[in-house]
Formats: C-alpha cells, sequence, structure tokens
C-alpha cells in the first residue's frame, strides 16, 4: 500500500508552534483532520507527542509526570509540623494507581478537603502537589484556582453557577487528569458548591465528561479552632504529635465546615462526597524556627545569626490564649515578607 502524503501542511504549522503558543487546538485540529491516514499509520497520540506536545503542554505522561516521591521529599523538607499531611502521598498514590491500573478504576474524583488555622500551611501544601503532578506546576492549564468570595460572592447565584460549571468542564474536557482547587471557602456563598455535586459523585461522566481521574482541593480555615481544642486535649491525654490520627479530628471538622460559609448544609458533607479530611495542626515554637531557617536557606542565607533568627522570630505571638502560649497565632505566614527584609537590614549594617 502507497501512501500520498503532503507534508508542506505540517511544517507550515510546525513553524507556527514555534511563533505562538495558542495555536496548539488549531494544529490539533489540523492533523486531525488532513492527516488522517498519517495518524492510523503511527498512533495519534504518538504524533501529538512528537509534534505539539514538544512545544506545548499536553495531557501525557511527560507533562503530568506525577511524581509522588517528589512529593515525599518536598514535605519532609519544607513543610515541618504536620503528621497526618504526610498521609496526602499514600492517598494521592493510591488515586494515582486507580487512574493507570485498569482493574483498579476509580468510580469517583477524589476529593480532600484541608482544613487549620492561617499559616500552617495548607495552600503550600497545594502547591507541592501540584509541582509533583504537573512539570509545569501551578501554572500548569490543567490546574484551576477558584478563590472564595473573589470568585462566589451572592450576588447573582445563578449566574455563578453556570459560570463555574463551565469553567471546571472547560479544564476537565481538556485533561481527565485535572486538579481543581477551592481556596477560602469559608469566604464562599453557601450552596455554590452543590452545583459541582455530580462531578464528585460516583458518575461514569457528567455532561459527556468523565471526572473520575480529576482531584479537587477545598481550603478553608473552617475548624481551626475545633483542631487546636481537640489537639490540647489529646496532648493532656499524653498522646504525642506525632501519634494523632484523622479519626480525633474528622468528626468536629465536618460538623463545624456544615455550619460554615461555603460549606454550609452542602451535600459534599452531607452526601459523603470529600474522601478525606485532612487537619492542619498549629504550629509550636519549635515547627516555627524551622519554617523561619528554610525561609532562609531558599534566600541564599545558609547559616543565619542567632540576631537575624531572634529578628524573624519576634513577630509572631502565641496562643490559644496569654495562659498557654503554646501554639504560633499566624503560623509561617508572615516569614514570606519579613525574613526578606531582615536579609537586606543586615546586610545593609554589614556594609555600614
Amino acid at each position: 500500500m502507497i501512501f500520498k502524503l503532503n507534508f508542506l501542511p505540517y511544517i507550515f504549522l510546525f513553524i507556527l508552534v514555534n511563533v505562538n503558543y495558542g495555536l496548539s487546538e488549531i494544529l490539533s485540529m489540523v492533523l486531525l483532520g488532513g492527516g488522517t491516514c498519517f495518524a492510523t499509520w503511527f498512533g495519534w497520540s504518538t504524533i501529538q507527542d512528537n509534534t505539539v506536545c514538544r512545544y506545548m503542554e499536553c495531557c501525557n505522561k511527560e507533562h503530568i509526570p506525577y511524581d509522588l516521591n517528589k512529593l515525599k521529599i518536598s514535605f519532609s523538607q519544607r513543610l515541618f509540623g504536620q503528621p497526618l499531611v504526610n498521609e496526602l502521598v499514600n492517598i494521592l498514590t493510591a488515586h494515582k494507581e486507580s487512574i493507570y491500573d485498569s482493574n483498579r478504576k476509580s468510580s469517583k474524583a477524589l476529593v480532600i478537603s484541608l482544613h487549620g488555622w492561617s499559616g500552617v500551611g495548607k495552600n503550600y501544601a497545594t502547591s507541592m502537589i501540584a509541582e509533583a503532578i504537573y512539570a509545569k506546576g501551578m501554572e500548569s492549564k490543567f490546574v484551576k484556582i477558584f478563590m472564595g468570595k473573589k470568585d462566589f460572592d451572592c450576588t447573582d447565584k445563578d449566574k455563578t453557577k453556570k459560570e463555574l460549571i463551565a469553567k471546571v468542564n472547560q479544564v476537565v474536557s481538556k485533561c481527565s487528569t485535572s486538579l481543581i482547587i477551592f481556596d477560602e471557602i469559608h469566604d464562599m456563598c453557601p450552596d455554590i458548591l452543590d452545583t459541582i455535586k455530580p462531578m464528585l459523585d460516583h458518575h461514569h461522566a457528567v455532561d459527556g465528561i468523565d471526572y473520575r481521574n480529576s482531584i479537587f482541593i477545598f481550603i478553608s480555615n473552617t475548624g481551626g479552632p475545633e483542631i487546636t481544642s481537640n489537639l490540647l486535649e489529646l496532648y493532656s491525654q499524653g498522646i504525642t504529635r506525632n501519634e494523632v490520627k484523622f479519626h480525633h479530628f474528622e468528626p468536629t471538622i465536618r460538623r463545624s465546615a456544615y455550619y460554615t460559609g461555603g460549606f454550609e448544609k452542602s451535600s459534599t458533607i452531607a452526601q459523603h462526597l470529600i474522601d478525606h479530611y485532612i487537619p492542619f495542626l498549629p504550629l509550636e515554637q519549635r515547627h516555627v524556627e524551622m519554617c523561619a531557617l528554610a525561609e532562609f536557606r531558599s534566600l541564599g542565607v545558609f547559616h543565619p545569626t542567632e540576631q537575624m533568627m531572634a529578628d524573624a522570630l519576634s513577630i509572631i505571638t502565641y496562643g490559644p490564649s496569654e495562659e498557654q502560649p503554646i501554639f504560633a497565632n499566624n503560623g509561617c505566614k508572615r516569614f514570606i515578607k519579613h525574613i526578606p527584609y531582615i536579609i537586606q537590614k543586615y546586610k545593609t549594617k554589614e556594609e555600614l
């Protein structure tokens, strides 16, 4: 059999790809329409991997390496005082196996809800997850972030719900292995989340789109006080921080979330569509010190002086009360801007 092919259109489009990143959709359509015989011969995925996907992000293993060993290392080196968060590696490993093992096909999307005080690492852990799964990390076009009140106020709920469905459909239709993040759930308008309930439930497809390989992460300050109270009670019982289990926190987190913000009376909780509630524990002084050292090192200061460390830690206050100054009130959040200032401050003093 002889194949008569005109490669000129391919060469032309190949040049255009280098000029404009946004031509991926056009290139895919033209190649599909004009090279049916070529695609049949070599396999469409092979053609994409060796043309389009060399120049732009595609939904394949090269761009979605799903490197959970990298996540494990990131947690150990960059996230402190959160023993239960390490279980995310096992949770994501099980989900990954359900994607690539036909005998273990998942019946629903993976839904994870992160809870705890501000500054204890919820967003930080989420960014590490994205960095491990996607080559482009949080910049991947297969990662979509929604922000609490900014994206979900109560002015026009019907319009907001329609836009939410459209945006999530758009991302997952391009790649079933997508990551959808809802940040600041506590500031969301109630009942908006129920809009995506079918996407989280046990369905083969919703509007022709399969969500079972996707991950949904909810991030909320809800449950912070309850987590702190539970942890103090566990301490009083002689249970150490590294001995705590999910069951010590999940019931209280679920109860408090069900009556607060975007989770208020949500079917995502009532119908048990959230697979894992991850408590982020309040940080103690030793954890905050580890955060400060890590931040100094990330900025090239590997051996900060005692004075620099003392200056960095001076902005941290402790609670939950003056009588119990056990946990850092703002976690490590304030270090992000404070430590660069300290480095510049002491650099200037040395120059003088």
